[in-house]
């Protein structure tokens, strides 16, 4: 008997793509599904669509939020909600392959997570190009491919229930995509399935697009910008399972909020010892992701 595997999907105000995307999950050829539909308190049709949906299909449970209460508490409603042993993230406005769930369950093995490539489309569904495009993609086994970013996205992966108590509560200052990829590469590490599974739509309201170089600054300053950095390297250290990486990642963190000289040559030290797994997600050769821990002499990131 197929495990059940839950896809969670938040929605607010996304009347205009909305039945695609629902059409598209409720169209998945794996046989044992339920859909968890949580709408963050939308001014438009979105909720009456749901409704809609739900009335006709028993595996739709649909949750409302009284007020808006933004993407990743909604999110994180939604998976607490969830009873399947696999989890499955879905945005409002994308298109899934009728085999995307049924795929990554197959291949997902002893990982805590697995995720896939995308197709990118235009804001009417025409392709344009794949997210590999643009993002260097691969596995991350351990909590160190973590420590500078990755480019595993939400809607991309299925993940296992194992990861969750690492992962919540999502904390305000990263993306919940990068938590749970995070838990996942601590736990049992995060498996690439090198095929396009989602049609990612691009356009206007987008919170996160395709291009993550151009992803939304939430600082004003260096100093601010810095500020956040060890913060995100503490809450990494916090959150680690796994003693020796944990310890790397306290004494990192550590290094990251000094500014003297001692500490920036250990975070240098530290960086390019683990160069491999800490800056993997950057596509650089084996020579320039060594060369690059050198920049930690004198600057974060």
């Amino acid at each position: 008997m197929s495990p059940l595997i839950s896809i969670v999907m938040a929605t607010y105000n996304g009347e205009k793509y909305l039945r695609e995307q629902v059409d598209s999950l409720l169209a998945q050829s794996y046989p044992s599904l339920e859909f968890i539909f949580v709408d963050d308190a939308s001014s438009d049709g979105s909720h009456v669509i749901l409704q809609q949906y739900a009335s006709q299909d028993e595996r739709i449970r649909l949750v409302t939020n009284p007020v808006n209460q933004g993407l990743l508490a909604t999110f994180e409603r939604g998976i607490r909600e969830a009873k399947g042993e696999l989890i499955a993230l879905s945005d409002q406005d994308d298109v899934w392959m009728p085999n995307k769930i049924s795929l990554l369950a197959a291949g997902i093995g002893r990982n805590s997570m697995i995720y896939a490539d995308s197709a990118l489309t235009n804001s009417d569904g025409h392709v344009t190009g794949k997210f590999s495009d643009r993002n260097h993609l691969g596995d991350y086994p351990s909590a160190l491919h973590y420590v500078f970013g990755t480019k595993a996205m939400g809607h991309a992966m299925l993940f296992k229930r194992e990861i969750i108590d690492v992962a919540l509560p999502f904390p305000d200052y990263v993306g919940h995509d990068y938590i749970l990829g995070f838990s996942a590469a601590a736990l049992n590490g995060v498996s690439y399935f090198p095929a396009t599974l989602v049609n990612y739509r691009q356009h206007s309201s987008n919170t996160m697009g395709a291009d993550l170089s151009k992803g939304k600054r939430n600082y004003n300053t260096r100093e601010e910008r810095n500020a956040r950095i060890v913060k995100r390297l503490n809450l990494l250290a916090e959150r680690c399972p796994n003693g020796a990486e944990r310890k790397i990642l306290q004494e990192l963190a550590q290094d990251f909020a000094s500014k003297s000289l001692a500490a920036r040559v250990r975070r240098f030290l530290s960086v390019a010892k683990h160069h491999r797994a800490m800056l993997s997600y950057k596509g650089k050769s084996e020579l320039s992701s060594f060369l690059y821990s050198f920049k930690l002499l004198f600057s974060i990131f």
